[in-house]
């Protein structure tokens, strides 16, 4: 298996040889990205269950190929950045609400954020939701240093992809500010 020899037309960017990349939120991406030698990203800003032991098999398992002779792994960390606690909180509910709606059979735009998750969505739904997501750093700045240095120094990938679904557009560039 050559994966350049591949035939992918990835619009856009064809032409700029786009890189292969196993995306995955189980251990069968983790174990297919190792056998192909290909680098692996897990999907953890909405599966975090597997992250540590997906991360785990697929470093163990690597197969050098042609595109990396070491493995190359990335994980994704959902952010929700501001001024204080209380607002990281207030703009992280509209994320808490979508991922309720889409569980629930009901995906849709993006809520508007509320004051009080609690009062939004029932314990049991919350509590699910927020498994879910556990793979989020939520606060002011010195709290998303911290939470982010953890994550980092835990699972010890070579790139991370940050994701804000943050309803309010002017609150999301903050946030990735």
């Amino acid at each position: 298996y050559d994966p350049m020899q591949q035939h992918v037309r990835a619009i856009p960017g064809e032409g700029t040889k786009v890189p292969i990349w196993i995306l995955g939120s189980s251990l069968y991406g983790a174990q297919l990205a190792a056998h192909l030698g290909l680098p692996y990203a897990f999907a953890s800003h909405f599966a975090p269950q597997a992250l540590a032991q997906a991360a785990k098999v697929y470093r163990d398992r690597f197969n050098p190929s042609a595109v990396l002779d070491k493995p190359y792994f990335m994980f994704a960390i959902n952010v929700f950045a501001a001024s204080t606690n209380e607002e990281a909180h207030y703009i992280k509910s509209s994320h808490q609400q979508g991922f309720a709606n889409l569980i629930s059979g009901r995906p849709g735009l993006l809520p508007r954020p509320v004051k009080d998750i609690n009062q939004t969505l029932d314990a049991m739904t919350l509590d699910s939701v927020n498994s879910a997501l556990s793979c989020s750093v939520t606060g002011d700045l010195a709290s998303i240093t911290t939470q982010l240095s953890t994550l980092i120094a835990r699972y010890q990938p070579d790139e991370v992809m940050i994701n804000g679904a943050i309803h309010d557009h002017d609150a999301r560039l903050k946030s990735f500010e």
